[in-house]
């Protein structure tokens, strides 16, 4: 059965990439490309490949961290986008746009530093407030208040800043792939494979973790402080190199756990890595599809689109988890 579900999302990935590659505003056609790279043809469907490629990484990775923090967190609602994770990474690359003399005498940095500075400095930020219990509503509402504070801090500076500067933020905040570049997909491809081992090797400590107080009992309690440590560093840095290339992704770490747990009817870290990583993809690869303007002839923000997919599966499980409450 698990070999089934794995087979049919690789089918699905598989037609979605022959559509990225095939489908678009222009007309290509691919066995010239092939045959003759140096051709608009050919130069084409790089441009493409490239892009093909940093959609599988970046929905693979993005579904593989909402997993995990998801798991962390022993919160189904929890992930980059709602825990102010990813508002903690866009803060970083707003002081880098919207201060002229931080990213002058900061520049050898490089955007990916603020951008994984700021994930992490509100990821810890987060579990520094919430305490050890990590109250689940506790949690929400940190990530919520610290979400509004990077907006605030953000409206101010759009307001003293130059146009330039504004453009470029604005530009980098939509989220797109158009900036993709060959050396762009090897740091997205180094990040997601080292981070996809992280997860599979503490995959069974996740699994243990997730069970209970009881099981956790079998775990020795500088075992869980420190794995628990390791992995929201891994997370942050993880979430930062995607924002820095790519721009903030909305709503796929949230949504892909959530949808596999609910089909699968397992919540086993070893069974749902492979199937994260391919459903994550193939999110990611539709929403890019439709924001390219391949389906239908408009052009759209992909966060815009991920939102339109995303905000009501979110709403759905906030019915289903108050309606659990009160029964």
């Amino acid at each position: 059965m698990k070999t089934n579900r794995v087979i049919i999302l690789v089918a699905l990935l598989v037609a979605l990439i022959v559509l990225e590659l095939v489908l678009g505003t222009v007309d290509v056609d691919i066995i010239k490309g092939i045959l003759d790279f140096n051709s608009l043809d050919g130069t084409i469907l790089e441009s493409r490949i490239i892009r093909v490629v940093t959609s599988v990484f970046v929905g693979a990775s993005c579904g593989l961290i909402g997993l995990g923090i998801q798991t962390l967190f022993k919160n189904p609602l929890a992930g980059p986008t709602t825990l102010g994770i990813n508002s903690g990474a866009s803060l970083g690359v707003g002081l880098f746009y919207l201060i002229p003399s931080l990213s002058l005498h900061f520049e050898w940095f490089g955007l990916g530093f603020f951008a994984i500075l700021g994930a992490l400095t509100f990821l810890f930020l987060l579990i520094l407030a919430a305490g050890k219990s990590l109250n689940l509503t506790f949690v929400l509402i940190i990530g919520l208040l610290l979400s509004y504070a990077s907006y605030a801090v953000l409206e101010v500076l759009l307001q003293f800043s130059d146009s330039v500067a504004i453009k470029s933020y604005v530009f980098w905040g939509m989220g797109s792939f158009n900036r993709s570049s060959i050396s762009s997909v090897l740091i997205l491809a180094t990040i997601s494979f080292s981070g996809l081992l992280v997860m599979r090797k503490y995959a069974t400590w996740l699994n243990i973790y997730s069970l209970g107080d009881n099981e956790l009992k079998l775990l020795t309690q500088k075992s869980i402080t420190f794995n628990k440590r390791l992995l929201l560093v891994v997370f942050g840095i993880w979430i930062g190199v995607i924002t820095s290339l790519v721009g903030p992704i909305a709503f796929v770490g949230v949504v892909v756990p959530n949808v596999l747990k609910i089909l699968i009817k397992s919540s086993n870290i070893n069974t749902l890595l492979p199937l994260t990583c391919l459903f994550g993809a193939i999110i990611v690869l539709l929403a890019d599809l439709i924001a390219r303007g391949a389906i239908g002839g408009f052009v759209l923000p992909i966060n815009a689109v991920l939102s339109v997919l995303g905000v009501p599966i979110i709403i759905y499980f906030l019915v289903k988890r108050i309606s659990g409450v009160r029964s």
